[in-house]
């Protein structure tokens, strides 16, 4: 072949151009070596000189390459979705079953205090907010508890299903499958996941489809029975307390009702304001009447003397008078206790001692009212704890029972075989990157395609530790 062939026929007067500069250039660079083999490799050097020059990658030599090894990818693509699909049938199932319960209502064992107090001023402050969500972190709680855990797995005899050693890794097996979940509507929905061991058939499939139904089904079982003894001891120590209070205040009332009793006998103070009205009245119509018996004895003693009979009537007759009033003023001083009149009740108090009376008589009274008043407030509630007590009814009501699961959860075989052949794809496009580009180098740049060969030959797994 002659030198001058090598070039193109066809090209363009810049790529002639170029052509001569690079000729130029590489002539001065060998011609001070002429004697030497570099010689004969000049118009080899000056092609890929121009080749570096001309010469692109395109999408169309990806495309080349892919449709020239269509068959291999189609093949081999259509054998690892078959090898995914066949590990999917091997590898263990999962089936998940789930159960769900309505929001726990509010709990009445608060004994009416919530009620009492949103009739309080403090009503519209917030109070009684969030007794929804405390009941529903409460079941979280005792669902996520080691004591329901434990109950679980010694029921159904997880350690040897989940191939642990102890209940503490059974444990942490179980929580790492069961979930516990509070819907946007405030429903809870709890789900538990089995799987099957390798290689299993229609009837282990079978067995972890109802295991998994039944777990679920036990939890809300555990939940409502725990949630009972909680609400049943939170009632029984209500009930002790409440009891123990309504006892005191019966003693309060009786103890208020004798001081009040014996207040009463002592000053004949049956209802002070009523008496104290009725002795004004009287005093004043007395007042009057000693008022009307003076002015009639002034009158007599001008025509008759003060020892007519009719001056002493009427001057015996002012006395008396004035002995009632002072009585109502200052009280008799009549001694009660050698008196056939000591067991007689003054229903009209002395003026004098209306004030220290009436401060004494409010508060004996108040302290009936108030223990009256507790009273009222203590009974129901003690009835009530009692019943709270005795209650033995479900706290938990479900809404959908669990079912055994008829598809398994994962793996999916259908994604995963997509997957597969996706990334089978993807795979092959990135070898046909890989080659083009190496043919590329390979004829622009072939000592760096040496060098990089020569590293790919050197990370070789069996020459690591050469």
């Amino acid at each position: 072949m002659r030198r001058y062939d090598l070039c193109p026929k066809a090209a363009s007067p810049e790529f002639y151009r170029v052509f001569a500069d690079r000729y130029q250039h590489c002539h001065s660079v060998f011609s001070v070596s002429r004697g030497s083999t570099l010689v004969n490799q000049q118009p080899i050097m000056l092609t890929r000189l121009m080749l570096m020059q001309t010469k692109k990658i395109t999408t169309l030599d990806y495309l080349s390459v892919l449709i020239k090894w269509r068959k291999a990818i189609i093949i081999n693509g259509f054998i690892i979705c078959l090898i995914v699909a066949a590990i999917t049938l091997i590898v263990p199932k999962w089936y998940t079953a789930s159960t769900t319960i309505l929001p726990p209502s509010a709990d009445s064992s608060d004994l009416g205090l919530s009620s009492l107090l949103s009739k309080a001023p403090l009503g519209g402050l917030g109070m009684g907010l969030g007794m929804v969500s405390e009941e529903t972190n409460t079941f979280l709680a005792i669902l996520n508890s080691r004591t329901v855990m434990e109950i679980v797995i010694k029921n159904f005899g997880l350690i040897e299903r989940f191939n642990e050693k102890n209940i503490e890794d059974a444990i942490k097996t179980l929580r790492s499958r069961v979930k516990v979940k509070v819907n946007d509507e405030g429903t809870l929905t709890l789900s538990m996941k089995i799987k099957t061991p390798f290689f299993a058939g229609k009837s282990k499939e079978r067995e972890a489809a109802g295991l998994a139904k039944d777990i679920a089904d036990f939890f809300i079982e555990q939940l409502d029975q725990i949630n009972r003894e909680l609400k049943t001891n939170r009632a029984h120590n209500s009930r002790i307390f409440i009891e123990r209070r309504y006892f005191q205040n019966l003693a309060d009332l009786k103890k208020a009702e004798e001081d009040f009793q014996q207040f009463q006998n002592k000053y004949g103070a049956i209802a002070l304001p009523e008496q104290v009205h009725a002795g004004i009245t009287a005093a004043a119509e007395l007042k009057a009447q000693i008022i009307k018996k003076e002015v009639e004895l002034d009158v007599k003693k001008k025509y008759l003397s003060d020892s007519h009979a009719e001056v002493i009537r009427t001057r015996t007759e002012l006395m008396t008078l004035e002995n009632k009033y002072n009585e109502f003023r200052y009280g008799s001083n009549l001694d009660r206790g050698d008196s056939i009149e000591a067991n007689v009740i003054d229903l009209f108090p002395p003026f004098s001692e209306v004030p220290e009376l009436g401060i004494q008589y409010a508060r004996l009274f108040r302290e009936v009212k108030l223990q009256e008043t507790l009273l009222e407030f203590i009974l129901p509630q003690y009835e009530q704890a009692k019943i709270q007590e005795a209650k033995d009814t479900p706290t938990v009501q479900v809404l959908d029972k669990a079912v055994a699961p008829v598809k398994r959860s994962s793996p999916k075989r259908m994604l995963l075989v997509l997957a597969a052949g996706l990334i089978s794809v993807i795979f092959f496009i990135m070898v046909a990157y890989v080659v083009v580009n190496m043919e590329y180098l390979k004829q622009t740049d072939y000592d760096r395609y040496q060098r990089i060969q020569k590293l790919l030959i050197d990370i070789k797994p069996n020459r690591w530790f050469k």
